[in-house]
């Protein structure tokens, strides 16, 4: 028998500290100090008091043990050598997070520091213990270790991760005179900035610090010179100010609390604006910014900042300005009545920024700095002028200073920003003598400020004049000309006038920036420069055709209710001029824009030449149509027709002699498609022709029977002169094909020319012809389709006496014809048998009749249907349907006499023989029904007439009347039934309420 238990915290980091694994054993026992693991089960108490103790006394000594091992220092162990660099890496990491779990940092400076710095590794714990303060996890670090820090990174020459975690230790623990003599001996003036800030705080000292770098290379005449090790640390001094006059930790960027906030900026404004030099610290020599016994300036540190970098200076000095510490301290330093305050603290409270100001423009004058540095204390003056108008106060020669001041900027980079500057100081300050100003903000190129100024003064001429200056926003004219010339904009006739000469002398400018935006905005305001628009661009015609288009046809995106009117139309020279231009620019557009073109719109001379000369023979055609010329027009269209046959032609002969085919079949293809585009404009030509014949015939058509003889008219003269010119066309076109094959058969380009695909054309294009001369003529009784197929036939025949020529192009013709009598017939089946279908179903339909959905009136509730129904219903009923078949019988006999020709007008009758028959259609069904008998014999009621709806509801009639009279009462509306038009409404289903109501 064997007894066991199980092995409690304690055993268990024993067997990993005897197996070796140390760092295993202080991470495990750091989880049971931190209470990650199941503490029952291993024999720890859950109460944290009283667990700390019990596992803090072991880890501490597995902490001690394992260092001595790591570093060969445990005397029981034979081992003497040291870990490598990872297990050490790992050990430290682990009792870093030990020491922190227990709150034992002593530990770690006092003993594992120790070993590590003895054992060589001194790297290795630095490195760890960097993550750990910039995390703020630690903050107290003991002086041995900070300079080890120091040391360890200047060496790997990392001193800006050295400068980070300075500044994020707590520095009251901290050797002040040790870092700051290290800091400054490795020039590391942030983290020295952030020492004598947070420890001491001196605010003063670190400028002094500072200032000392900045006066060798100020003497040196190396201004701003990168390469110098002092000047680079020197410029710190502005981030540092920056910071510190708006209550920020250099250089964390922390917000500083209240008081220490004020009194860092009332230390920096001593120091700066006291005038003099200072002792600091107290007891000390005086800081000179001059060498050799040479006199101090006033202001001393003011202008050696100044001297070195007066922007950056002033950049930050801006930031400061918008701080409320320059706002009414003096005020509240005497009304708290407090005097332990030091000389520094009363001197600085008191500044404020006109103080600052004054001191700035005394300072910084002509002679003692150059343009460049004076140029930005102008654009500081002028661009918080306006800010705190209230806080500064300056005359007017000053303020007219700063302007011819920022008139002249030393170079293009800064010329913006002087203009803003300028744009600024004007909402505060108006010189007197504005007018003498312009010329300087005109050779300087500040262009909006000329155009505020013009715009207040409305000198809207000038205005102009400035916006088309202004090379930078040559766009912003066109919304100055739209906001100055529309309406209730506020000129007068003088200044309209004075404005649209501006626009004339700047015309070509205007349309340089922008054809197209240029022609919308001068159509919209002023229509009456457009010929001083197109003036100006004589030279370019395509300009002109892009303004054209933009006034004479306004796209949709940017189309404008003003833009319709039909008064740019009225000069005809612009829209022959636009007609002109289409023609060589966009010939394709011309017959779709004049075929939308009104009567009178142009001359048919000017315009005709242009088209003629770029082959838009369409646009001709519909132009001499339109004019009544249409002889002339067909004319013109036929010796078209005759040029692209010539072209076609000469493409076929030009073939055997390329070597590739391929452009000759897209040039042949080509002609073809013309081809049959002309075509199609001779029919529309021939077919206006007939619509307008049709007008003016106004007397009765004769429909007798037309001489075959008879004279063709104008219009069946017109379709014979295009018939017989298509048709003259195909046969020479498809003679010459044929011979070319016949002759060319050996030749390899001849054999590669798509004859078949030519030959399709043309018979489509004879018989679209002749499809639309046969569609034509059989709906008009004034033109014959004979006719003019006879004549053509005649024609033909005393051109060449042999028909042989015209078999092929004939047989098109006649096999079209045939194709289309087929396809009708088809069709005409295909009808016959739907319309059969739907037919059938409605009679269907007709003779199922309705049921009533209830054997009750809907309104009374009375039995008025089927069994046991009250009034004579079904005799009624039976009575009306005999009577209607004795009707029918009598029809059916009258029209059989009728058929025989023997009935007499007596048996007739002298009128129209008439059917009686109760009428039910899709809104309601009568039944008349007389006095009858109920099944007791009794005399019942007469129901009347009965009433069924579609929807099945069934009503007495005088029921239905009573409550719809009643319904059209209650509405306040009463219309007779000629006025209702006899029709009823079921009241159930539109507007008649429940069934209870009734």
């Amino acid at each position: 028998m064997s007894v066991g238990a199980l092995s409690n915290w304690a055993d268990r980091l024993l067997a990993m500290m005897e197996v070796g694994d140390f760092i295993g054993a202080i991470c495990l026992a750091t989880s049971y100090y931190v209470g990650k693991s199941n503490k029952l089960t291993i024999g720890l108490p859950e109460d944290p008091l009283v667990r700390h103790p019990m596992v803090e006394e072991k880890l501490l000594e597995m902490m001690a043990a394992s260092l001595r091992y790591a570093f060969g220092k445990n005397q029981s162990s034979p081992r003497k050598e040291i870990l490598g660099n990872e297990q050490l890496q790992e050990l430290a990491t682990a009792c870093f997070d030990a020491c922190l779990s227990m709150n034992r940092t002593d530990f770690l400076f006092d003993e594992a520091f120790e070993y590590f710095e003895q054992g060589g590794a001194v790297g290795i714990f630095l490195e760890t213990l960097e993550p750990h303060i910039l995390d703020r996890m630690i903050s107290f670090i003991p002086p041995i270790v900070v300079k080890a820090l120091i040391f360890h990174y200047t060496s790997q020459e990392q001193e800006s991760r050295l400068e980070e975690m300075i500044c994020h230790m707590d520095t009251r623990t901290l050797d002040i005179d040790q870092v700051t003599t290290l800091c400054k001996q490795h020039q590391l003036y942030d983290a020295m900035i952030y020492v004598w800030n947070r420890a001491l705080k001196d605010y003063i000292k670190p400028m002094i610090d500072l200032l000392t770098l900045l006066v060798p290379p100020i003497q040196l005449g190396m201004h701003e010179n990168g390469d110098s090790m002092h000047a680079v640390n020197a410029v710190k001094i502005f981030p540092y100010l920056s910071y510190t006059l708006t209550g920020r930790v250099y250089p964390t960027g922390e917000d500083l609390m209240e008081p220490e906030a004020s009194n860092a900026k009332a230390q920096i404004y001593y120091f700066l604006f006291l005038g003099q030099t200072i002792t600091w610290p107290k007891g000390s020599k005086p800081f000179l910014t001059k060498r050799n016994s040479e006199p101090q300036l006033s202001f001393p540190y003011l202008r050696l900042i100044l001297q070195y970098d007066a922007p950056s200076f002033l950049s930050a000095l801006n930031e400061a300005f918008e701080d409320s510490f320059l706002t009414g301290a003096a005020d509240t330093l005497v009304n708290g009545g407090k005097q332990d305050f030091g000389e520094d603290q009363v001197f600085g409270r008191t500044v404020n920024r006109q103080y600052i100001v004054s001191i700035l423009l005394e300072v910084m004058n002509s002679t003692d700095f150059p343009p460049q540095d004076t140029i930005y204390l102008d654009m500081f003056i002028a661009r918080n002028l306006p800010k705190f108008p209230q806080f500064i106060l300056l005359p007017g020669s000053a303020l007219h200073r700063v302007l011819v001041g920022l008139c002249n900027p030393p170079g293009d980079d800064i010329a913006d920003d002087c203009q803003l500057s300028v744009e600024c100081l004007l909402t505060v300050y108006r010189p007197p003598d504005i007018d003498g100003l312009v010329g300087l903000f005109t050779s300087a190129g500040f262009f909006r400020v000329l155009k505020s100024i013009f715009r207040s003064d409305k000198q809207y001429s000038k205005l102009l004049h400035a916006y088309f200056d202004d090379e930078e926003a040559p766009e912003a004219v066109f919304d100055c000309i739209a906001d100055c010339l529309r309406p209730r904009s506020g000129l007068n006739e003088k200044q309209r006038g004075e404005f649209k000469t501006v626009i004339k002398q700047n015309a070509r400018k205007l349309i340089d920036i922008g054809e197209v935006r240029t022609a919308r905005i001068i159509h919209s305001y002023a229509p009456d420069l457009h010929g001083a628009m197109l003036s100006a661009i004589e030279d370019s015609l395509e300009e002109q055709f892009s303004y054209l288009r933009t006034i004479l046809e306004p796209s949709n995106k940017y189309e404008r209710p003003e833009m319709n009117k039909p008064t740019i139309m009225q000069n005809t020279s612009f829209v022959e001029t636009y007609v002109r231009l289409m023609c060589e620019f966009d010939p394709e557009h011309v017959s779709q824009y004049v075929g939308g073109l009104q009567s009178g719109d142009l001359r048919l001379e000017e315009v005709l030449p242009a088209m003629e000369s770029n082959g838009v023979v369409d646009a001709a055609v519909i132009l001499m149509a339109r004019e009544g010329q249409i002889r002339q027009a067909m004319e013109r269209l036929l010796l078209h027709l005759g040029t692209l046959e010539t072209a076609f032609v000469a493409v076929l002969k030009a073939s055997p002699s390329v070597e590739d085919v391929e452009p000759s079949n897209n040039a042949a293809i080509e002609s073809l498609e013309s081809l049959q585009v002309y075509a199609q404009v001779g029919v529309w030509l021939c077919q206006g022709q007939m619509k307008s014949s049709l007008r003016r015939l106004q007397r009765p058509q004769n429909h007798k029977r037309r001489p075959e003889k008879d004279p063709l008219t104008k219009e069946e003269l017109l379709w014979l002169d295009l018939v017989d010119t298509i048709v003259r066309i195909a046969k020479n076109c498809i003679s010459f094909i044929n011979h070319s094959i016949t002759t060319n058969a050996d030749h390899p380009s001849g054999l590669q020319l798509d004859t078949p695909k030519f030959l399709i054309h043309l018979r489509k294009f004879v018989q679209d012809t002749f499809s639309a001369l046969l569609a034509t003529t059989s709906s008009n009784q004034q033109t014959s389709f004979l006719h003019i197929l006879r004549a053509f036939l005649s024609r033909a025949s005393l051109a060449s006496p042999s028909l042989t020529d015209l078999r092929n192009v004939l047989g098109d013709i006649f096999e079209a014809y045939l194709y289309e009598a087929q396809l009708l017939s088809l069709a005409n089946r295909l009808l016959d048998k739907d319309l059969f279908i739907h037919v059938d179903e409605a009679a269907h339909l007709r003779q199922r009749g309705w049921g009533p959905a209830s054997r009750s009136c809907e309104v009374c509730k009375k039995r008025i249907w089927g069994a046991g129904a009250a009034g004579g219903i079904y005799s009624a009923w039976e009575k009306t349907r005999l009577e209607n078949q004795r009707r029918l019988e009598s029809l059916r006999e009258e029209r059989r006499l009728e058929s025989d020709g023997s009935l007499s007008a007596v048996a007739r009758g002298k009128s129209k023989a008439r059917v009686a028959t109760t009428t039910i259609t899709d809104k309601a069904t009568g039944e008349d029904a007389g006095e009858e008998r109920g099944e007791g014999g009794e005399k019942t009621d007469d129901a009347g007439e009965l009433v069924l709806f579609s929807c099945r509801h069934i009503f007495h009639r005088k029921c239905l009347d009573g409550l719809q009279i009643q319904q059209e009462a209650v509405a306040g509306v009463m219309m007779t039934e000629e006025e209702d038009g006899g029709e009823f409404r079921c009241v159930v289903c539109h507007g008649g309420g429940q069934e209870g109501v009734f």
